[in-house]
């Protein structure tokens, strides 16, 4: 089941300077629409979410019925900052005053300079409409404020480690007593709350005839501290298919670490998002098909590689050898320099083209960066709050190109993917390459897509799989609702 199935395309019809998109929907299709997406650069904020949401144009597929809708702006950093604060204020009345609105700022959006709005309207159906597969029965927004989420409050750079890399040093890893005590980076107790619209619908609800054979997203926006969040949703509802992005950092532009929206508030704070509950009587291949991350800058630095010995989220060996020694001997062999960023794929391995040896199947990978490395222990520490497991199958993985020259926008694309997040190089930030909008962004059409980018990362989770953060630079997920 895919989005654009709500849509007919009539072909584009643009007029010069007028930011539009031909888009025509007939009314048959118009009632089972799911979503809404555009996304528009223009050096104007309230001009841009105008033309994201223009209240007459009969060639834009704005929902007639949008009292149940959710919407959700993702606004670029590049806009000023007191512009971008008052941006609940600036949403046309006929959208602001009939719909649930959250979003946050964001490092880019699918334009070409990356710079305006992006825009995702969610409608849902009437129950008592025609049965037809795919509809959307029903979305819930929530958010839940870092003091509500109970959870505890921790640096970014020690999440999910046993100790602080000072600490690490200065004791022998080598001594059974010593590891004794790092058995897990996950021991302790989750006790973070989750919202209840996140949790799997009830069977005995009164939209339970509705809801059999369907399925549930989890859209997201978040603060830094996510993690403990994600495990406790994972708990509490395994089945569901949850994406996100991390809100972009803005201390020097509006002053708050993070800028989010929810429902006519500036908030700075915790997690905000909706639950979806689609149809799914018919589905179109496997549920995993419908998420994908893609690394278009990565490369594999050598075979795949089984770990041998391991404690939460540091390595010892790497096929009985010391970890950070194979990783410096391959190295060796290359042109590459110990200074630049390292990762370590993990997943399921297949075989190379044209050999024998092994590679990670990276499209269905979970990436981490490497953090740090010993090589008389062979201690390497890997960037992940999940424990790592003897016997997994693992892959050095290393920036092969580089994909950022001149305007590089990884959300830019020539598919018409429901969503798109991507996590943008915290040196190569929008607000570092211009803060002057360019002229063609005045001019340049409402495209029908939805997605932003974050130097923070985006959030990936596939059903009946661990959520996790991804925060490799030029990584892009794709997802379908």
């Amino acid at each position: 089941m895919f989005l654009s199935r709500s849509f007919a395309f009539a072909g584009p019809s643009f007029g010069k300077g007028t930011g539009t998109t031909a888009l025509s929907i007939s009314n048959a299709r118009l009632r089972r629409a799911l979503w809404t997406a555009a996304t528009c650069s223009h050096p104007d904020l309230a001009t841009a979410l105008s033309r994201c949401f223009p209240a007459s144009d009969p060639s834009i597929s704005t929902p007639t019925d949008t009292k149940n809708s959710v919407t959700i702006v993702l606004a670029s950093r590049s806009y000023p900052g007191n512009d971008l604060l008052d941006l609940p204020a600036k949403l046309p009345a006929h959208i602001a005053q009939s719909s649930i609105i959250l979003g946050a700022v964001v490092d880019r959006v699918p334009t070409h300079s990356g710079h305006g709005v992006s825009t995702l309207t969610l409608t849902p159906t009437s129950t008592s409409a025609t049965p037809s597969s795919g509809r959307l029965i029903a979305c819930q927004p929530f958010y839940l404020s870092g003091a509500e989420s109970r959870r505890k409050r921790m640096k970014e750079k020690s999440v999910g480690k046993w100790a602080r890399s000072q600490d690490i040093e200065e004791r022998s890893l080598d001594t059974a007593d010593a590891w004794s005590a790092f058995k897990s980076i996950s021991t302790g107790r989750n006790q973070v709350k989750v919202p209840e619209a996140v949790l799997p619908p009830h069977p005995s609800s009164a939209s339970s005839s509705s809801e059999q054979g369907s399925m549930q997203d989890i859209l997201m926006i978040s603060d830094l501290e996510v993690h403990q969040f994600l495990e406790a949703l994972d708990a509490s509802n395994l089945d569901a298919s949850k994406v996100g992005l991390l809100a972009s950092s803005t201390p020097f532009i509006t002053g708050r670490p993070v800028t989010m929206f929810y429902d006519g508030k500036v908030v700075q704070d915790g997690v905000l998002g909706v639950s979806m509950i689609k149809d799914a009587t018919r589905k179109d291949g496997d549920d995993t098909s419908r998420t994908s991350v893609e690394y278009p800058s990565l490369a594999p630095l050598g075979p795949a590689m089984q770990i041998t010995r391991c404690r939460g989220n540091i390595i010892l060996e790497l096929d009985e050898s010391n970890a950070t020694r194979l990783l410096l001997d391959r190295l060796q062999t290359t042109t590459l320099t110990k200074d630049k960023e390292y990762f370590l794929a993990t997943g399921d391995p297949i075989s190379a083209t044209g050999g024998s040896d092994l590679n990670i199947d990276m499209t269905k990978a979970t990436v981490h960066k490497i953090t740090g490395g010993d090589p008389s222990k062979g201690n390497m520490a890997v960037d992940t709050v999940h424990d790592l497991q003897e016997g997994q199958w693992v892959q050095f993985i290393h920036h092969d190109k580089d994909v950022r020259q001149g305007h590089y926008n990884p959300l830019q694309s020539n598919s018409q993917a429901s969503l798109r997040f991507s996590s943008t190089d915290p040196n190569n930030t929008i607000e570092g390459i211009s803060t002057e909008p360019h002229q063609q962004d005045a001019e340049e059409p409402v495209q029908a897509v939805f997605g932003g980018s974050s130097e923070n990362g985006f959030i990936m989770g596939q059903p009946e799989g661990q959520t996790w953060v991804c925060n490799v630079t030029d990584s892009v997920m794709k997802h379908t609702f």
